[in-house]
């Protein structure tokens, strides 16, 4: 049975939710957060507040997935225009919990469909990623979504491997 849920921006206030779910992340797959979990651990109240506020910023959005019947976080995506030509959003940390995955729940549909949303609003003719070059899951994902790879790659960093920059042309339509 699918799950009910609903998608909302985070605000300040919420930081220590976005921690929670973020350690859950830097402990299921620190590749795609970004963040060892002992990096996430060692983080200030400050640093949470900080992402928390994403979801009210102008240059970025940050989006979480609340059950609802229990009020529990089950999922986050987050976008922000600030990478190396500006132009274009990048979609980061993009976690579901792992009972919550798959088609059948569609919370990384919802999210996503969120952050094209707020990328169309801004006006934005593209959106960018990073994915794992080995998260298969991960990739399929987003290539049923209209992502496809760039050919270009950027190094981890905190461990061996690279990542894999895709793109989704935005046809200025929301969907």
């Amino acid at each position: 049975m699918a799950v009910s849920f609903s998608v909302r921006r985070t605000v300040e206030d919420d930081w220590p939710l976005v921690r929670g779910l973020r350690i859950e992340n830097a402990t299921d797959n620190p590749i795609s957060y970004g963040a060892t979990l002992e990096t996430t651990l060692a983080m200030t109240e400050d640093d949470w507040r900080l992402r928390a506020r994403r979801g009210q910023a102008e240059d970025a959005t940050s989006l979480a997935a609340v059950e609802t019947d229990t009020g529990r976080w089950i999922g986050m995506m987050s976008a922000q225009s600030h990478d190396d030509d500006g132009a274009d959003p990048v979609l980061t940390g993009v976690f579901v919990s792992p009972d919550r995955r798959g088609r059948e729940n569609g919370v990384a549909d919802a999210l996503l469909d969120g952050i094209l949303r707020w990328a169309h609003g801004r006006g934005a003719t593209r959106l960018r990623l990073y994915v794992d070059e080995h998260a298969e899951p991960a990739r399929r994902f987003y290539t049923r979504h209209g992502f496809v790879p760039t050919g270009r790659t950027r190094p981890i960093g905190f461990t061996a491997g690279d990542t894999l920059e895709l793109v989704r042309v935005l046809d200025g339509r929301p969907r």
